[in-house]
């Protein structure tokens, strides 16, 4: 399964030639496009609400349950923990930081590859937590 990361859809939202890039990425993949919880619910925190059933439409359209990754309890304690050992007090501890824990102990869960655009992050987490990034350009 492949996910993509929050500014894989944004960056894509953006730039239609991206999107062109993704759009061939995934279908040369051959893989089953799955879900974010955490991706979703970081896309609707800047959508105006006349704008959120289009949002919601665009990202889980074809999305059905069995592509959904959504992070469970274990998810959240491989992500502490991971948080304490890339720095613990020393490490950003904002809302970005938590969700690409949890995307990536989520997404390690279900054996997912990440599309991301922010690979120098995720290869920092991937020293704790052994998520598959898509490393290429896009």
């Amino acid at each position: 399964m492949l996910v993509l990361d929050t500014n894989v859809y944004l960056d894509v939202s953006a730039d239609s030639a991206l999107a062109d890039r993704v759009a061939a990425l995934v279908e040369a993949s051959g893989e089953q496009v799955g879900l974010s919880s955490i991706v979703l619910a970081e896309l609707l925190i800047g959508v105006r609400p006349a704008d959120r059933a289009r949002l919601m439409r665009w990202v889980t359209d074809g999305v059905d349950d069995s592509s959904l990754v959504v992070p469970a309890h274990a998810d959240w304690v491989a992500a502490g923990d991971a948080l304490r050992h890339l720095g613990g007090d020393a490490a950003k501890k904002g809302r970005s930081s938590w969700n690409d824990l949890l995307i990536a102990a989520s997404c390690a869960r279900v054996g997912a590859t990440l599309l991301t655009r922010n690979a120098d992050d995720f290869r920092r987490i991937q020293r704790i937590i052994p998520i598959a990034v898509h490393h290429r350009p896009i």
